[in-house]
């Protein structure tokens, strides 16, 4: 008789252990076959510029996706520049002929020569999982393809120069980003991101982004 209380004791935990855990699934949110859009307000960051000095932009995206399953999503992302960075540079002055101009010390006399960081647009594409924290949250992480549209204007002889040529050469870029949605209402959510939309080639500057949003599945 004991053994048997025990073993009904025992199937009885089960069955309410087994019961939670399908409600706790049930609870999870599904996604699967809802499709998305998604407006962001973007930093971005020209990160491994030579010495000390940095550059940033400021744009908007607009993203549409959908989700293949639950814990599957991709998109494609238009983003568009909004305000470019002017950074400090220098060159040497230079007479009507081309030549050096150098003071009584015979030191050559250099000039204020700056340059444009600027990204005018780009379009981006990622596949990514998407996993819930709760039924108002979630967490993600996406891995995708990036063309980048902008330039580094530089005058001839400054110390960005080379930086101008160099940056860019290759537009397509592999990209990656991580993010989180906290639900604000039904359907609609704030989203918090951060990732590499470009990353350099020959000028060594990865395009940094992070960004803060809202989305809207139906």
């Amino acid at each position: 008789m004991k053994l048997f209380s025990s073993a009904l004791l025992l199937s009885t935990l089960s069955l309410t252990s087994l019961y939670a855990s399908s409600e706790e699934v049930d609870d999870s949110p599904k996604k699967e076959g809802l499709d998305y859009i998604s407006l962001n307000a973007i930093y971005l960051d020209f990160h491994g510029m030579d010495g000390n000095e940095s550059a940033s932009n400021k744009l908007t995206t607009i993203t549409m996706g959908t989700y293949i399953t639950d814990y599957v999503k991709v998109e494609t992302r238009l983003g568009i520049g909004l305000a470019n960075d002017n950074v400090a540079g220098y060159k040497a002055l230079r007479d009507e002929n081309g030549d050096t101009v150098k003071d009584e010390d015979g030191r050559t006399v250099f000039v204020e020569s700056n340059a444009d960081f600027t990204i005018d647009y780009f379009f981006s594409w990622y596949m990514g999982m998407h996993y819930p924290l709760a039924e108002w949250s979630s967490v993600y992480f996406q891995l995708g393809a990036s063309y980048v549209d902008g330039n580094v204007s530089a005058e001839e002889g400054s110390t960005w120069k080379e930086t101008s040529d160099e940056f860019l050469n290759s537009q397509f870029s592999m990209s990656w980003l991580a993010g989180l949605d906290f639900e604000i209402t039904k359907d609609w959510y704030a989203t918090l991101e951060t990732g590499r939309l470009h990353r350099g080639s020959t000028s060594d500057i990865d395009l940094l982004h992070y960004g803060l949003g809202i989305k809207y599945e139906f």
